[in-house]
């Protein structure tokens, strides 16, 4: 999502990745944080023996060569070794050296079906973002977003209000539509009407994508809903009603992002 918002809105895809380290964090704080809650609340108990030093270590040596492809692909971009573009080349290279070589778990056939599902992606990506492009020029030489921007600043001059409205709304849309279109569509609507509340562009695009975010696991779209579920072989339906404490710790991670912009631009700031 943030390569395809920096693309769209002409931003550094770098920055947007640097900008999300801290809300990242926080998400998973966030989550950790009401996992243990619930389980302290529901009795859940896992083994308690301690697994040793040995065993933990073990694992790491065991994961090492999967762990190295984030860290790789995170360093290369903050180092300033590769753009994002030539850093997913290199993560493909690596990936499939480790798969064929290392782990031994890829295959040829496996191979194919990734490299089919990629170009169908990629094709259909491609098409959306040619077309969110032009259809950005449209609303520029329309002035749609001036318009638009002049509306919601008719509703309320409060910035927080405004920024409050905008979540709302991406919530909302989340629910009901896949995160990178909604991007492609709505970034270029929504970029002129916060940059006049002052607003970095970097800013807007790490909350936008945390909004988007949500929706992956927000009724009634939410794929990650029915990926659990198919996984666990358990009724979407029996799901429900633990997503709602995760969905509460993300929205509250969510309007800390969006009113604290040193939670995206701190570290983006320093290396401007």
């Amino acid at each position: 999502p943030f390569v395809v918002y920096g693309v769209v809105t002409g931003t550094s895809v770098g920055e947007l990745f640097i900008g999300g380290i801290i809300p990242g964090v926080l998400m998973g704080a966030a989550l950790m944080i009401t996992s243990y809650l619930i389980a302290k609340y529901e009795g859940y108990r896992g083994d308690s023996k301690w697994v040793g030093f040995r065993q933990l270590l073990a694992s790491f040596n065991d994961a090492k060569w999967a762990v190295l492809a984030p860290v790789i692909i995170l360093g290369g971009i903050y180092g300033g070794i590769f753009t994002p573009t030539e850093a997913a080349v290199v993560a493909v290279v690596y990936a499939m050296a480790v798969g064929f070589f290392v782990y031994r778990e890829l295959t040829p056939n496996l191979l194919y079906n990734a490299l089919l599902d990629t170009i169908i992606i990629n094709g259909v990506t491609t098409f959306m973002v040619g077309l969110s492009m032009a259809f950005a020029n449209y609303l520029s030489m329309q002035q749609i977003p001036t318009k638009i921007c002049n509306g919601l600043l008719a509703l309320t001059t409060s910035k927080y209000l405004l920024l409050l409205f905008i979540n709302a709304f991406l919530l909302v849309v989340s629910c009901l539509v896949d995160n990178i279109p909604a991007c492609i569509i709505l970034a270029p609507i929504l970029l002129p009407v916060v940059t006049r509340l002052g607003i970095d562009p970097i800013h807007f695009g790490v909350f936008m994508t945390l909004n988007l975010a949500i929706g992956f696991v927000t009724p009634p779209y939410g794929p990650n809903i029915f990926v659990a579920s198919a996984v666990a072989g358990i009724p979407m339906e029996r799901m429900l009603r633990f997503l709602w404490p995760f969905i509460i710790a993300l929205l509250a991670v969510l309007m800390v992002t969006t009113y604290v912009p040193a939670t995206t631009m701190g570290l983006v700031n320093l290396i401007r």
